[in-house]
């Protein structure tokens, strides 16, 4: 009970801090603490640079060393990618992505870190944005506020099968209902193979007229001709 507590205080003579009031001045220091520790500014600019500019990437691979990552032990640093949660160092990293601080309907503009850095928001490190609340294999709902977690959250739209209006295309792909500009679809899926696969079967496609390769990095490539969704119909 509340008099047993203060008994015991008193008793053994133990001080009490005064107590802190949650007050506008000190959530706001609190945002801009958050807002600091994952802005763009507070990486790297070297590794920042060549995380930006590099198109085609190897398959990631964490990266795990003795000593703290830097560009001559860390495997992450050296392919152009950003430390993640997975790695050895984690957090502890000075390459670590740190996920984003956005608030309300920001995750969908390069004002948000995580979707500037062509990454999905992610509820362990992006913990104001609400990413990852809504029920998965559903729309999202009027509570969460972020809209950059749809292949996590398996979210798409209705999408049909017909035959396409481009003469000798054969099958299209179409969505039951109309599309706005920057709309999720779906997510592209196949069997992965390694890219000398995608050659050989590259060759036998051509002469089929037909093919549902997808180069997924500089190490690997997606075939959707056997194992796919409708998204392999998309022209």
């Amino acid at each position: 009970s509340t008099k047993a507590v203060q008994s015991f205080v008193t008793l053994n003579k133990i001080k009490l801090r005064d107590p802190q009031y949650v007050t506008p001045t000190l959530l706001k220091r609190k945002r801009d603490r958050v807002q600091s520790y994952v802005s763009m500014r507070n990486y790297k600019p070297e590794y920042l640079n060549k995380i930006q500019s590099t198109l085609i990437h190897p398959a990631f691979i964490p990266c795990d060393h003795d000593g703290p990552c830097n560009q001559s032990n860390c495997s992450c640093i050296k392919n152009a990618f950003f430390c993640t949660k997975h790695c050895g160092w984690g957090s502890m990293s000075s390459n670590f992505f740190r996920g984003c601080a956005c608030q309300a309907g920001q995750c969908q503009s390069l004002s948000c870190a995580c979707y500037a850095a062509k990454r999905e928001c992610d509820p362990d490190l992006c913990r104001s944005c609400g990413a990852c609340t809504d029920q998965p294999n559903a729309p999202a709902g009027d509570r969460q506020r972020c809209r950059n977690d749809n292949i996590s959250m398996k979210r798409g739209v209705r999408l049909l099968v017909g035959e396409s209006s481009v003469e000798g295309a054969g099958l299209g792909l179409f969505t039951q209902y109309q599309l706005l500009k920057g709309d999720f679809v779906d997510e592209y899926v196949g069997e992965i193979i390694s890219q000398e696969e995608a050659e050989r079967r590259g060759v036998v496609y051509d002469r089929q007229n037909m093919s549902y390769l997808f180069n997924l990095c500089s190490d690997f490539s997606v075939d959707a001709t056997v194992k796919g969704n409708k998204t392999r119909y998309a022209n």
